[in-house]
């Protein structure tokens, strides 16, 4: 898919301020940030009912305007954004940042966004917004930023997109103040032209980005979302997201806020990851990451981590948010604690994490040494080093030649490290610009406190383990002919879908006969169109004994489910095998209207909605990938054998788990889901035991 050309956009050199006045802020900011950028833009400020504007001249409409401009930049009521970009167009402008908001949100002007999509396509003009705060590039020098900049910003190599533009100004204050350089922050609101896949694709590029971090509230063109992901992992470049909408309030949120469909938060994240996007959970470890993943893009190697600091709180700290991080911290090897006796003061423990006591202010070499000898003897047996020996100077002590040698050679020291060593320290902070200066002059990055550092460091272990999105390794999309309730059985079976021996009876009579044929014990399922959760008015009953009980069964389940739903209609029984007690998974296809075909793996049976223990990936037969789905489920523990239980076949089990992706796909979009719960796993044993489709 070709992406947008956004070339030229982010460096106009004579812009358009429309509706340039004193009465809002956001002029005022926008002239503010123009007044900082180091290129040369031009800026003509358009107000019919003013002639001039914080002192600066006005003119009545950009048809006033001498020559070509580049871009406008406005700033009208909602009620006049339509009418001054097709005079804009008229005139020949044709990029647009429209901060105006109250289109796409409000009823009363969504008529007018339309319309003003259709006259930007026509005319091939590129519209950033509308509702947004615009932009700030720092690899170009070019602000035109409707909120307040932070000062003394660092130009380095994180671009930054995102959906919020009242978060921006806070995320730039993230990077300013833990001095992570950016190349390009762009705010895309509405994306009624320009959207973040846009961004992303522009930044995957651009020579001056080499980490995107992405703020989301929805991805309206997922398909080019994919395609500009998986040119990123191409060229070695790392996306970093935060998805919001996990809560019902926060879907709402974002719905009142852009007029954007906010789809499931499980989907979008799994989505996310399948093409390689890590994921995190707020603005703070987006930046963290972002900045740490400059240093280090591949990732880090693996989770096995030996930490030094000088703090015994600060171990014990790290060494729990390890843990709830799946991050390793392995204990020393006997030559390492050997080495450790005799350089560690007396009365210390030599153990991962180390803590080298308040004896460092005493020998400031001593962590350095720790971290040496640890490498010297132990070096495979770790992925990286956490290390906590960062005290930040006050500003009129950083010309200090002390100060200035051991920033100096902590840089060396880090670059000297055959793993990363991953500066930390214990809490957070806000870099002085001198300071930032410093540490950013050194190579150096430094991890913002424990909690946030560690869940950075788990982010940039993470990157490594996230596949490629890979189209082959899909099934063909929901969109072949369908087939009916009636064929599902022989569906299921011709799809590889494993099933217990069952029929079909329409009375109490065939129902007996039919119990006599399969066998004792078994289960009778009513088979109604109408109820999707049969057990839930008692269309479900089990451990059967004889012809008997199967025809009592059926007699209290017609009246059950007549007092139930009066209006389900009964076509019949399904009589099938009972089975013994196994481990249950639930396995679900379901077309997500963003995503498309979503595959979810689980615990199954009645835990399903109290466990929570699902992973959701895009639809795949890949074997691989089904079994690293089924390895990051808490029931997982299970299928080695688990108190005298069989060892769970998992090949059997991916091939059911197959099974189930084929029919779904053969369904196609007759069904909105595909649902098996449970699958039931005793050893070699694989069946589904109960299917539910939801029928579009």
């Amino acid at each position: 898919m070709t992406p947008k050309n956004l070339k030229g956009f982010f460096t106009p050199g004579r812009v358009a301020l429309i509706g340039a006045s004193e009465s809002s802020g956001w002029t005022a900011m926008v002239l503010d940030g123009l007044a900082a950028s180091t290129a040369t833009v031009d800026t003509y400020l358009v107000n019919p009912r003013r002639a001039s504007v914080y002192g600066r001249r006005t003119f009545a409409s950009v048809s006033e305007i001498p020559g070509l401009l580049d871009l406008a930049f406005i700033l009208v009521g909602p009620e006049q954004v339509l009418r001054v970009v097709q005079e804009c167009i008229d005139h020949g402008i044709r990029d647009f940042v429209v901060l105006s908001s109250g289109l796409g949100e409000s009823s009363a002007y969504a008529s007018d966004e339309r319309k003003l999509r259709d006259i930007c396509s026509a005319s091939g003009a590129r519209l950033l917004g509308p509702n947004v705060s615009g932009f700030v590039d720092m690899a170009h020098g070019v602000t035109l930023f409707g909120l307040a900049r932070p000062d003394h910003l660092l130009r380095g190599r994180v671009g930054l997109a995102m959906q919020s533009g009242g978060l921006a100004t806070h995320a730039l204050s993230l990077c300013r103040q833990w001095g992570i350089g950016i190349s390009r922050l762009v705010t895309t609101g509405n994306e009624l032209g320009i959207t973040v896949s846009d961004i992303l694709g522009d930044f995957v590029d651009d020579p001056d980005t080499k980490v995107v971090a992405l703020f989301l509230e929805s991805v309206r063109d997922p398909a080019r979302f994919r395609d500009a992901a998986m040119r990123a992992r191409e060229a070695g470049k790392v996306v970093v997201a935060i998805h919001v909408g996990s809560s019902e309030i926060g879907k709402t949120s974002a719905l009142a806020h852009t007029g954007a469909l906010v789809g499931d938060h499980a989907t979008a994240v799994s989505a996310l990851e399948g093409v390689g996007v890590i994921c995190v959970d707020s603005i703070e470890d987006l930046i963290a990451t972002a900045g740490l993943l400059v240093r280090y893009p591949a990732g880090l190697p693996g989770n096995r981590l030996a930490v030094v600091a000088a703090s015994g709180g600060a171990c014990e700290l790290i060494a729990d948010s390890a843990q709830r991080l799946r991050l390793e911290l392995p204990p020393f090897s006997e030559n390492v604690l050997v080495y450790l006796t005799d350089v560690m003061p007396g009365g210390s423990t030599a153990r991962n994490p180390l803590d080298v006591t308040g004896f460092v202010v005493k020998d400031p070499e001593l962590t350095f040494r720790a971290v040496e000898g640890i490498a010297d003897y132990a070096l495979d047996a770790y992925d990286a080093f956490v290390f906590q020996s960062v005290l930040f100077p006050a500003d009129e002590a950083v010309d200090d030649p002390a100060v200035q040698e051991r920033f100096r050679r902590l840089g060396d020291f880090v670059r000297s490290m055959p793993i990363p060593l991953l500066l930390q320290t214990a809490g957070t902070f806000s870099l002085s610009p001198r300071v930032a200066e410093l540490v950013t002059k050194n190579g150096l990055f430094v991890l913002p406190g424990i909690s946030t550092g560690m869940r950075a460091v788990a982010a940039a272990v993470s990157s490594r383990k996230l596949p490629a999105y890979d189209p082959q390794a899909e099934p063909a999309q929901m969109q072949r002919a369908g087939i009916g309730p009636d064929d599902l059985t022989a569906a299921m079976r011709e799809c590889g879908v494993p099933v217990p021996p069952s029929m079909i009876a329409t009375t109490a009579e065939e129902a007996a006969a039919a119990a006599s044929e399969i066998g004792f014990p078994l289960a009778v399922k009513l088979v109604s169109p109408d109820v999707a959760h049969k057990s839930d008015i008692g269309g479900v009953a089990l451990d059967l004994g004889d012809a008997a009980a199967v025809r009592d069964a059926i007699v209290a389940m017609e009246e059950a489910v007549t007092q139930a739903r009066a209006d389900a209609r009964i076509v019949g029984y399904e009589v099938v095998a009972m089975r013994p007690a196994g481990i249950e998974l639930i396995v679900s296809v379901v077309n997500d209207p963003i995503w498309g075909p979503m595959l979810t793996v689980g615990s199954g049976g009645v835990l399903t909605e109290v466990l929570d223990d699902v992973v959701v990936r895009p639809v795949s037969l890949d074997p691989v990938r089904i079994a690293d789905m089924l390895a990051h489920l808490r029931v997982s523990r299970l299928f080695p054998g688990y108190r005298g239980a069989p060892a769970a076949d998992l090949e059997a089990v991916i091939a059911a788990i197959q099974g189930i992706v084929r029919l779904a796909t053969r369904i196609g979009p007759a069904a909105s889901a595909v649902e098996v719960n449970p699958l039931w796993v005793r050893g070699k044993q694989v069946e589904a035991l109960d299917l539910l489709v939801e029928w579009v």
